[in-house]
């Protein structure tokens, strides 16, 4: 049994256990293991190969005795319910999610190698091919992951999974823009990203900072490496428009009626907001942005076995389906599952394409005086 290293890490954890155990008060979709103490894989619909895999992962797993898998990532909204089915999938299993990004992460991940006191089993973050390239990660592919092909040219090779195979993409989050219901009528909206120049969207619409990592910045990065908008378009999109601090105040102000649009929402983000009750809707433009979730095996996890079935778990048709009620989209969805809210399959929309890991950062780097300047605008 692993321990936590300090008593906020305890704490932190405590938190994710109850948020844990509230939803699995509320029951979920997956179904209970066989009664006769045997596992039920049959809900996952993978191959007699890959049962026997994720079994024996599982056995290994539990007779180490190290059965919390530890996942560092920096959100966990979306996965609580997956967190929980898989536990239930897995009996004795329990997931530990512990929120770290950025600067904290790198902390916590330096001093685990430097005293040897390894805790986290899992990581999730979108630089993964960086803490790979620093040895943070152990080369593992999951029983059950297939490349998926039709992405070729849609989205670079290092967004959905590492060459070098350290990391592997289940799904991608999808970014287009939010609306108020009360305020807005869909058919008003801007069909597209160009579209936000028009003068007639001007005080209607807010957005988060680029300046700052985010949300927004990943989406401004992409596009304009693209050929669809330009730095006039921005610096005019942004002279009409609000900026705030967060991409959750320009969420709030939508929700709230003081704007009507917000320039760019993860789907996921929208679709916890309806849950919370908020008048609002994901307005799918005709060329979305998308980047990947990726997840990669922990170096010296303390329970490896428990976090190679995990990231196992992610592919299979479970996962995917509760990843769809948060509005993830996967990149292999399985041929029976639909988006419960009418949206396409992922390889059925024409997003931008998703350049790779380095075309990004240099973009972002080459751009940073630009969205300086329309914030201090």
């Amino acid at each position: 049994m692993k321990h936590s290293r300090t008593a906020k890490r305890v704490a932190v954890t405590g938190v994710a256990m109850t948020s844990i155990a509230l939803l699995a008060a509320c029951g979920s979709g997956g179904g209970a293991p066989a009664a006769d103490g045997e596992l039920d894989l049959s809900p996952l619909q993978i191959s007699a190969e890959q049962e026997a895999e994720l079994t024996a992962l599982y056995d290994a797993a539990m007779e180490s005795g190290n059965n919390e898998i530890t996942v560092y990532a920096g959100h966990h909204d979306e996965f609580r319910e997956i967190y929980t089915q898989f536990e239930e999938r897995f009996p004795g299993l329990t997931i530990v999610p512990e929120t770290l990004v950025g600067a904290e992460l790198q902390t916590a991940l330096e001093a685990e190698r430097d005293t040897g006191q390894h805790n986290v089993d899992v990581i999730s973050n979108p630089n993964a091919d960086r803490y790979a390239e620093q040895g943070f990660s152990e080369e593992f592919k999951p029983a059950t992951y297939v490349s998926p092909e039709w992405a070729d040219g849609r989205i670079a090779q290092d967004q959905f999974e590492d060459p070098a195979g350290f990391y592997h993409s289940p799904w991608a989050l999808l970014f287009s823009s939010g609306y108020n219901t009360e305020t807005m009528d869909e058919a008003d909206l801007p069909a597209n990203w160009p579209d936000f120049a028009d003068p007639k969207y001007a005080d209607q619409v807010t957005f988060m900072t680029p300046s700052t990592p985010g949300g927004m910045q990943t989406v401004l990065s992409i596009l304009l490496q693209s050929d669809l908008v330009d730095e006039d378009w921005l610096r005019t999109v942004a002279a009409q428009s609000r900026i705030v601090a967060q991409d959750q105040l320009a969420l709030q102000s939508v929700s709230s009626g003081e704007y009507g649009i917000d320039l760019t929402s993860a789907a996921t983000s929208i679709r916890k907001a309806v849950n919370d009750g908020a008048p609002v809707d994901l307005h799918m433009l005709e060329n979305p942005v998308v980047a990947t979730e990726k997840w990669m095996l922990a170096a010296n996890a303390p329970s490896s076995d428990g976090g190679k079935l995990f990231l196992s778990y992610l592919f299979t048709y479970e996962a995917q389906e509760q990843a769809l009620v948060t509005g993830n989209f996967p990149l292999n969805q399985h041929e029976d599952l639909e988006s419960p809210y009418g949206w396409p399959a992922i390889e059925e929309i024409d997003f931008v394409h998703l350049p790779s890991q380095s075309t990004m950062r240099e973009e972002i780097d080459n751009n940073q005086d630009l969205f300086q300047e329309i914030t201090a605008s």
